[in-house]
């Protein structure tokens, strides 16, 4: 039985509700609170952000559709939604970007105005206007711009850092590549641990 053309799919209802939620959102700290409290809205938001770890070939265009439907730009979702990914760690170590302190050149401890002078040194030597003919030079000014949007926010930072840690030790450790059926344990400690570190940070408040 096929669903009428007139009544949207299960997922496009969920992906319409996920869009909705996302554009009430004016920061990236409430929009990391909304995305962890939710296991579907994690499993979203790592789709769109990372379109090969989508093993649904329909969903692309199911995105474009609800996308255009809502009157929203598809990268400009992906952008919105990247800087919450990363901090979270719902992308994959083996696709995420470089790590944030060294694009920057600065210190794990580094202070604000360490992070804030590094990126504009940093920022100089990579911006295409100002480096046309240096290869690549686009891509590393958008990965540069990433990481200082997310070192310099405190909330993002510290969600970073965390899980910054957990990609260290799993480099540091490895345990071999987990078997598709024993992803599930995995995602579920990250998100019921995300989870307890928002509940105290809002108890904290």
């Amino acid at each position: 039985m096929t669903t009428p053309p007139n009544h949207p799919c299960p997922q496009e209802r969920r992906l319409t509700r996920f869009i909705r939620r996302v554009g009430e959102c004016n920061d990236t700290p409430s929009l990391i609170v909304i995305i962890a409290a939710d296991a579907a809205y994690l499993r979203l938001c790592r789709s769109i952000v990372d379109p090969a770890a989508e093993p649904n070939s329909e969903f692309a265009e199911t995105l474009v559709r609800v996308c255009r439907d809502n009157g929203v730009n598809p990268d400009r979702l992906k952008e919105t939604l990247t800087p919450a990914a990363r901090a979270l760690g719902i992308v994959q170590p083996s696709r995420a970007a470089a790590d944030y302190y060294q694009l920057l050149g600065v210190r794990s401890r580094a202070n604000a105005q360490e992070i804030k002078k590094a990126f504009r040194r940093k920022a100089v030597e990579v911006h295409p206007d100002a480096n046309a003919e240096l290869a690549g030079s686009g891509r590393r000014f958008v990965e540069l711009n990433d990481a200082y949007r997310t070192l310099r926010d405190p909330a993002l930072r510290h969600h970073y850092d965390i899980n910054r840690q957990h990609r260290l030790r799993w480099h540091e450790h490895p345990k071999g590549s987990l078997p598709a059926d024993r992803s599930p344990p995995v995602f579920w400690w990250y998100v019921c641990g995300l989870i307890f570190i928002f509940m105290l940070l809002l108890l904290t408040d």
